[in-house]
């Protein structure tokens, strides 16, 4: 507990910070009464019900939710939210950005990339790099660009030396 600054008797329930000339800041603590005295109006205003702003902020959040309602089986997403299940494959499409952060939340991404063994994920990206490697040598071709195309050759032949050993 902080005693008033000016005072020194009462409890400080207001933190005014002041800045001097030079850009330097200073807190002052004062009580309500003291307040008043400086001028400081509004000192009860500033003191909100945290309870009540919770309460309002869910009121206002559940409001939303109860406004985006999918199109195919008419659930809501406050309704989702209280049964934890989705009514349809199409709330998916109806909910997407408010399911975002929670399918992030519980599985770390948005998207899903199936799984693979760590040896097939190797095998599938070397088959995209030759996949891309021989789309480059196509168009290097097209354009008459025969240096580019030569190396882009030499580059997939040592690419088929190492997967073939």
């Amino acid at each position: 507990m902080k005693l008033c600054d000016i005072c020194g008797k009462k409890e400080a329930t207001l933190v005014v910070r002041q800045l001097d000339k030079e850009g330097k800041a200073t807190d002052l603590n004062v009580c309500a009464e003291c307040a008043k005295k400086r001028g400081l109006t509004g000192v009860e205003e500033c003191e909100p019900d945290s309870g009540a702003v919770i309460a309002e902020l869910k009121s206002r959040m559940e409001e939303s939710d109860s406004k985006v309602i999918c199109p195919r089986c008419g659930m809501s997403f406050a309704e989702f939210k209280r049964a934890g299940r989705l009514g349809c494959a199409d709330c998916y499409q109806a909910f997407t950005e408010k399911l975002k952060p929670i399918i992030r939340r519980l599985h770390g991404a948005v998207q899903h990339i199936g799984k693979t063994a760590n040896q097939g994920r190797k095998r599938a990206q070397e088959r995209l790099e030759i996949q891309r490697l021989r789309a480059e040598l196509e168009k290097a071709i097209k354009q008459e660009d025969y240096e580019k195309a030569a190396a882009l050759r030499d580059r997939l032949k040592r690419r088929g030396d190492e997967t073939d050993s």
